[in-house]
């Protein structure tokens, strides 16, 4: 009777699981993958403004995700990024050519956030430009207790950028890691409220210069059936490690404020 017990609990949270919407949060991620042969298509728009003069930037991403089986997915990006700025010299706005971009995407399940003690997952994504080379990797923990979810990631992102400098080729390095927090409060099957919390960092290599911020904001998210959406407002709280001269928020590498949705079908 207690092993008939047992095998029925594990065959229920196992459905749950499988039913559940593996994103709550649109910057943090959680450790589910997708079932072997399922599909999602993900549309992400991700709007950047506030700096000292005016300044807009649009990300979009189209992922078509795929589930391989045995704790392991895969998905391809199609990624774009239109920006428009002031410019003090011409003392017009003047919007940049688009960036286009394709990258890959690996994730794997190691344990599961309710059949376990702690969900955790590795993820590697590589990203690739014409003047740029990204890679992406991604500690991924999380639990749900009760009617709630909590996440962490730890990243590390060398990025190489090509450029010219004084006439030559060169390539310049960044190293950039981040610290994510998430938390979600499930007020019914459809619904989920919450907040993240992001410390971000980069390191150049070439001034041996670290700058730091840190951004937080509230998250609303909705899922039904083989569809979800999910919304996070996101402003820059403070500056840690600015430049030197510098105070308040750093405006130099992020934004004061960025919001970012994401959609998403399954079949």
């Amino acid at each position: 009777m207690k092993k008939i017990f047992i095998i029925a609990s594990f065959l229920i949270l196992s459905a749950l699981n499988s039913n559940a919407q593996d994103r709550v949060f649109t910057y943090t991620y959680q450790s589910n993958v997708l079932n072997k042969g399922q599909k999602e298509i993900e549309v992400w728009t991700t709007l950047l403004t506030g700096k000292e003069n005016y300044y807009r930037e649009i990300k979009n991403r189209v992922e078509y995700e795929v589930g391989l089986g045995s704790n392991l997915q895969v998905a391809f990006y199609m990624n774009s990024k239109q920006k428009a700025g002031f410019d003090d010299v011409t003392g017009e706005i003047v919007m940049e050519p688009t960036e286009i971009s394709v990258s890959n995407e690996w994730k794997y399940k190691f344990s599961d956030p309710v059949a376990d003690k702690i969900g955790f997952a590795g993820y590697g994504e590589i990203t690739v430009a014409t003047d740029e080379l990204e890679i992406e990797l991604k500690a991924i923990f999380d639990k749900k207790i009760g009617i709630t979810l909590h996440a962490a990631n730890l990243i590390f992102e060398p990025e190489w950028q090509t450029t010219t400098i004084e006439g030559k080729v060169a390539t310049e390095t960044e190293y950039k890691y981040d610290v994510n927090y998430a938390f979600a409060y499930n007020i019914n099957k459809n619904w989920n409220v919450g907040a993240e919390i992001i410390n971000r960092n980069i390191y150049f290599k070439e001034n041996k210069a670290t700058i730091s911020a840190l951004f937080g904001g509230p998250i609303l998210s909705y899922n039904a059936n083989n569809f979800w959406i999910n919304l996070t407002a996101l402003p820059q709280i403070a500056g840690l490690h600015n430049p030197e001269g510098m105070s308040g928020v750093n405006i130099d590498e992020w934004t004061k404020f960025e919001t970012r949705v994401i959609v998403s079908f399954a079949f």
